[in-house]
């Protein structure tokens, strides 16, 4: 970490650095896709909401594979950038040229700076908090450059002074060493500030860690991995009735048993947490996170009756500690989208009808997502607010993608990593292509609104047309196979709701994508590829391996 004064007088739970877990059972081991670390590019055209009453605006362009951001006034924004360690300040629509913080971070895969929260006090003081990877030699990336170890992955507090975060006190400290060497993803990082004023963080399982608090009976104890931390702004343990335990590191557990997750969310009504939680190749989830929640993972992801993980494994097989207890999803996806950033919207800005819905974001397709509770704020229910047919979301479950259509609010936003309600009441989205957005009103919008594209305006016509029609098998690229002579162009254009790729190989394929990909090809956007070289290309979608097509070069 650069600049940073290590002498700390507050507690710092320290139950985790030297740590590194040996358990293993193939009974556990972690399923995961590649998939979830393509990442939709935005629409060329801007992206666009399905309510011809809203329009999107950019606010600015140019920030850092930004992953978090929190307003410290009314035009005034702190974004995290995940691989550069700097918290840059958006300040009435512009990137201050200096950044407020430059952290040394490790950045593989899913490590770097990666959460931040604000908290105001009444005698003027502000507490900026941060939670990132400390990189393990002061250099940005030298896990990835040098293979050095990160220190840890810590949760920082500083006082926000004249536009400076300054007096760093360390208040948690949490391993960053993968139990799976290969691995450095599940670092989650989100943070928030809850109703009671402590602090909430996020934390994956790290890389594969296998610890009874994801749920692995005969595992070591909880190090704080894998689950929700609630700690005071001064890094105390939260007075009151325990609830997973007293000693440490259960005294700071709020739930656990969580796989991965990139956003959660307090209920503006009822003060409930909420979080998205993401599955490996199924089972994305929405939470509602209760105190002693036990998510399932590593034994149960989506609904328990569904069995994605093919373990057999049900509740009544989960590691209890305490009040702890498990619950089912309030919705999940089948397919993958790569759930984000999770934010009710407490404003009516945008329309009554709106005000204090659920949004949702994705990375996998840039997707937003729409979600309407119940009258007792404690599950989802989708009502007749939406447009499309609903019926097939009575069960919670998006089984296909058509399923999707009726909850997409918006699209194109290229994946998106934060989600924000400014003091103005309008929705701001984070894309982690640098991208700051707005939502608000057409009738307050001095910009176009921008309309999807039609398949004619991005497909040339001098190409050959191969449709994208969804997830089924060799029936998903149309035509399939499908014969081309030298020197033709295909062009691939996504007919479906989600995004697919175009990528040479197959899934077991250990050069797959080495001839050609498309990376993420959004809904209703295309890809285009001339072939010189004669001879049979397969090709597959890495989000979805079971769609697989054939093209003959002639």
């Amino acid at each position: 970490m650069k600049s940073l004064d290590h002498d700390i007088n507050l507690l710092i739970f320290m139950f985790a650095l030297t740590l590194v877990l040996s358990f293993s059972s193939d009974s556990y081991s972690d399923h995961y896709s590649y998939g979830a670390y393509s990442k939709a590019l935005p629409s060329p055209s801007g992206p666009t909401i399905n309510d011809e009453g809203l329009t999107v605006e950019k606010v600015v362009s140019g920030l850092t594979f930004p992953t978090s951001m929190t307003f410290v006034g009314e035009s005034d924004i702190l974004v995290t950038e995940k691989n550069t360690g700097q918290v840059m300040r958006v300040l009435d629509g512009q990137i201050q040229d200096s950044p407020l913080i430059d952290l040394s971070v490790a950045t593989k895969i899913e490590r770097g700076l990666l959460g931040i929260a604000a908290s105001k006090h009444p005698d003027g003081k502000t507490f900026v908090f941060l939670s990132y990877t400390e990189s393990g030699n002061e250099q940005d990336g030298s896990d990835v450059k040098g293979n050095v170890d990160p220190l840890g992955n810590r949760l920082y507090r500083y006082d926000y002074v004249n536009g400076q975060l300054v007096n760093p006190v360390l208040l948690l400290d949490l391993t960053a060493i993968p139990n799976n060497i290969n691995r450095t993803d599940h670092n989650g990082g989100k943070l928030l500030i809850g109703p009671d004023n402590n602090v909430y963080m996020i934390i994956g399982e790290v890389g594969g860690h296998r610890t009874q608090a994801q749920n692995v009976e005969n595992g070591p104890a909880p190090n704080g991995l894998g689950g929700v931390l609630r700690i005071t702004q001064d890094g105390q343990v939260v007075d009151g009735e325990p609830i997973f335990g007293n000693e440490l590191p259960l005294g700071i557990y709020y739930a656990m048993g969580i796989r991965n997750s990139f956003g959660m969310d307090f209920d503006p009504l009822t003060g409930n947490l909420w979080d998205t939680e993401n599955g490996p190749t199924s089972g994305d989830e929405i939470n509602l996170v209760f105190p002693g929640f036990n998510s399932g993972w590593s034994l149960i992801q989506g609904f328990s009756d569904d069995d994605l993980l093919g373990n057999g494994a049900s509740p009544s097989d989960l590691v209890i500690f305490g009040s702890g207890k498990y619950a089912e999803p309030k919705f999940a996806w089948h397919i993958p989208i790569g759930p984000t950033a999770l934010k009710f919207l407490n404003s009516d800005k945008l329309g009554k009808e709106y005000e204090n819905n659920l949004f949702v974001g994705d990375i996998n397709n840039g997707n937003l997502y729409r979600f309407t509770l119940n009258q007792a704020r404690d599950d989802i229910v989708i009502n007749n607010t939406y447009a499309g047919d609903t019926t097939p979301l009575i069960d919670k479950r998006v089984d296909n993608t058509v399923e999707s259509i009726p909850i997409i609010f918006g699209q194109g936003f290229g994946g998106i990593t934060d989600i924000q309600i400014g003091p103005d009441g309008y929705m701001y989205v984070l894309s982690f292509t640098g991208d700051l957005y707005k939502i608000l009103p057409t009738s307050q919008s001095t910009v176009p609104k921008t309309n999807s594209l039609s398949q004619s305006s991005v497909v040339p016509e001098d190409s050959v047309l191969v449709t994208i029609n969804g997830i089924s098998g060799d029936n998903s690229y149309s035509p399939n196979p499908i014969t081309i002579q030298s020197g033709d162009t295909i062009t691939w254009y996504n007919a479906d709701t989600v995004s697919h790729t175009a990528t040479s190989g197959s899934d077991t394929d250990p050069d797959e994508g080495q001839l050609f990909d498309s990376d993420a090809i959004l809904s209703k956007q295309a890809y285009s590829l001339k072939f010189d070289d004669e001879g049979i290309y397969d090709y597959y979608c890495v989000y979805h391996p079971s769609m697989v097509g054939e093209i003959i070069v002639e």
